[in-house]
């Protein structure tokens, strides 16, 4: 082929040049098409796809059909969707295969009447030409199969998955879901021998990364252990192999192994050099977030003894153009700047750190940057300070430990411990817990950590269990909110469970087994899979549900009653909520956790606030049903009217109303069935035959007079029976 730099690019040279190319039945079309994009992109529009379609229409005569193709593709592209070309790729497509049964079979099954898009069109049909018996795909539903028959016929495509052999799929299904992979992915490998590729874990641990990151592209560490965690490592050697892979990995120049686990492993065609063009690209860097990450990649790479003067003035003057520019208004960059600055010996001319670091381990500023930097910056912000002055910074960070979020708690308290400071931590604690001040973050970092509280001496996990629940109740947002919902999670799990109720005597657990129900729908936890747990390590906590028999007896005394009908209702209501909504939404937060990032998690949200929403309705219907008793309304006094009588009124005009008083829940307005609750009901309530009264109506109380009051006809006993 002839290189672009030997092609003419004036439009009138080009055309000459182009024309010449189109009469030679052998097109260099790879340097055609190029070029046509070029030209395009240098404004040249219209001229351009009238040379495509000329192109096109001679690669087609020529009976080069598979060129002509990738020409109306590229036209395509250049349509940005039009309909009228769409109708045109359709037709030029059937004209291109007329005479091949199988591709034409193939265009009629690429979704051009279905409103699919046209680059969408042309990748499945890329996809169905690719076909051939022995060639293995991917199928989402069905793993890896090697495909045995295409059937132009049938339009149908037969391939043997390792989960069902001879699966047949339709020509329009198998273009939209297949992935064709070759025989050195790692599926292929899985599927050709899963025992070699298990084998090769355990001897060339990293070789066998590389092989999923040449399948695959770059991958996070989390994706990988996905991937090799089927059917390839098991589940409990992961962390072994993935210590042997990522020490030779290291070594290796062509793999980049990011810092964070959240950005993904690359694999690179050359092995990247840290030399001038490298220093040049960051000299050039004008951008915090740039720098920064050039800055962590080369740390990653190499130490600040390996490098040279003219390396570290770069990284001196970006630095200082950053602290210039940025420093005053983000605290975040001016943070992540006197870190580096330190890292890598910058001289004070350019960033003074050690001065910066007498202003950052005052307690205000210090917790304004520890929350806006990353773990890993505010690791190295701590070495900073600790150096600079040790004393002074453990006294700041004791003093921040009530103020600080989840993941800078995590950080800061850890560092103390490392730093022999356990006692400052425990006193600091040992006022919050001891005085109930202590926030989620506090709590959650004690919950999961038991040992502390025995050995700070802060009490049991029964103990901290009591403070669990109010700190649950409260309102919170952004990163509280998160560590909210992070310590609701661990005080559900059995073990944590059971291990606090095991910590607490008789009278504290049948305590901890009330608040659970006073709790109920006030905080977003499942509190009656608590008490369900609870019951089931302690069955004699379950007397206290006799609570449940001593309200409904005080519900009768009180006179508050329903017909079954309504109460019946109102407890299936309660068992499709507890049985089925509120386990469905337990899935729901499941999946939704696993999408990540629960700042940014809108689904988790949802299914959270939704939880909130069960268990608050489940806590309100299981109240009724123990404050208001089922009755059929048999013996009801018929004296005057009242619940379990029906009254027949008579209005000022003459016309006449009946209604039947049931229950706090019973209502029906076609049969005149109204609650002894309504305030119909309690107007007449009280009043014999002949009173008269005023009762409500559309157009205001009006007067009326009691006619007869007996008791329920036997229609009505039955409705409130359910029959």
């Amino acid at each position: 082929m002839e290189a672009l730099a030997h092609i003419p690019m004036g439009e009138d040279q080009f055309e000459e040049w182009f024309l010449a190319k189109v009469e030679n039945r052998n097109m260099p079309v790879e340097d055609m098409l190029n070029a046509l994009c070029e030209l395009r992109r240098a404004g040249m529009a219209e001229q351009t796809n009238g040379w495509a379609e000329l192109m096109e229409d001679a690669l087609i005569e020529q009976g080069c059909p598979d060129d002509g193709v990738k020409v109306l593709r590229l036209r395509a592209e250049w349509s940005h969707g039009n309909i009228g070309f769409r109708d045109l790729c359709l037709k030029k497509l059937s004209s291109i295969f007329r005479n091949d049964p199988v591709r034409k079979k193939f265009v009629t099954n690429l979704g051009f009447d279905r409103g699919v898009t046209l680059s969408e069109c042309f990748r499945r049909l890329a996809t169905l030409q690719a076909l051939k018996p022995g060639l293995l795909c991917v199928d989402k539903t069905w793993g890896v199969g090697a495909i045995r028959k295409v059937d132009a016929f049938y339009e149908r495509v037969t391939i043997d998955f390792t989960r069902k052999m001879g699966h047949e799929m339709s020509f329009a299904y198998a273009g939209e879901a297949l992935q064709l992979v070759d025989d050195d992915h790692l599926l292929a490998r899985k599927y050709r021998d899963a025992v070699a590729l298990a084998s090769l874990a355990e001897t060339e641990a990293a070789e066998l990364v590389r092989i999923a990151l040449r399948s695959y592209g770059p991958l996070t560490v989390a994706r990988l252990q996905e991937l090799l965690s089927d059917g390839i490592i098991k589940p409990d050697g992961w962390k072994t192999f993935w210590e042997t892979a990522r020490k030779a990995l290291k070594a290796d120049p062509l793999v980049l192994i990011p810092s964070k686990r959240s950005e993904p492993i690359t694999l690179l065609a050359k092995a990247k050099a840290y030399d001038a063009a490298w220093f040049g690209q960051l000299a050039t860097e004008r951008t915090a977030e740039g720098v920064f990450a050039l800055l962590d990649d080369l740390a990653d790479n190499m130490k600040p003894d390996g490098l040279d003067a003219d390396g570290l003035r770069i990284i001196g003057e970006r630095l200082a153009f950053l602290m210039k520019g940025f420093g005053d208004k983000d605290m975040g960059i001016r943070v992540q700047v006197v870190v580096l600055a330190r890292q890598w010996g910058v001289a004070a001319d350019y960033v003074n750190w050690q001065q910066e670091a007498g202003q950052l381990v005052d307690p205000a500023l210090f917790m304004g940057a520890a929350q806006v930097i990353t773990t890993r910056r505010l690791d190295a912000l701590l070495q900073l300070l600790v150096a600079y002055d040790s004393a002074r910074l453990y006294e700041t960070i004791t003093a921040c430990i009530p103020l600080m979020t989840m993941n800078v708690l995590n950080a800061c308290v850890q560092f103390m411990l490392d730093h022999e400071q356990d006692g400052a931590c425990a006193a600091v604690f040992k006022e919050l817990v001891g005085m109930r001040k202590a926030g989620v973050e506090v709590l959650f970092w004690l919950a999961r950590r038991p040992e502390r509280l025995e050995s700070w001496g802060l009490g049991t996990v029964g103990d901290l269990a009591f403070q669990v629940l109010p700190a649950l109740e409260k309102s919170y947002a952004g990163e509280r909110l998160r560590a909210a919902n992070q310590l609701g999670e661990l005080v559900q799990q059995r073990e944590w469970l059971e291990a606090a109720a095991h910590s607490m005597n008789e009278v504290q657990r049948t305590s901890f087994i009330r608040s659970l129900y006073v709790a109920m729908g006030k905080v977003p936890v499942d509190t009656q899979a608590m008490i369900a747990r609870m019951v089931r390590v302690y069955p004699e906590l379950a007397e206290i549900l006799i609570s449940k028999r001593d309200a409904a007896a005080e519900a009768a005394a009180k006179g508050k009653f329903t017909s079954w009908r309504s109460y019946r209702q109102r407890q299936k209501l309660l068992e499709k909520i507890v049985n089925e909504d509120i386990p469905k939404n337990s899935r729901d937060i499941g999946v939704a956790r696993s999408y990540g990032d629960l700042r940014e998690n809108f689904e988790y949200k949802t299914a959270k606030e939704q939880q909130g929403i069960l268990m608050r309705r489940s806590a309100e219907l299981e109240q009724d049903l123990n404050t208001v008793h089922g009755t059929d309304f048999a013996n009801c006094p018929t004296v005057v009217a009242g619940m379990g009588t029906s009254v027949t009124i008579e209005m000022a005009d003459g016309s006449r109303q009946l209604f039947h008083i049931l229950g706090e829940w019973d209502q029906d307005t076609e049969t005149g069935i109204i609650s002894c609750s309504s305030r119909m009901g309690k107007m007449l309530s009280g009043h014999a035959a002949g009173e008269e009264i005023v009762v409500p109506a559309d157009q205001g109380d009006v007067p009326c007079r009691i006619i007869s009051v007996s008791a329920l006809p036997e229609n009505i006993v039955s409705w409130g029976k359910g029959a």
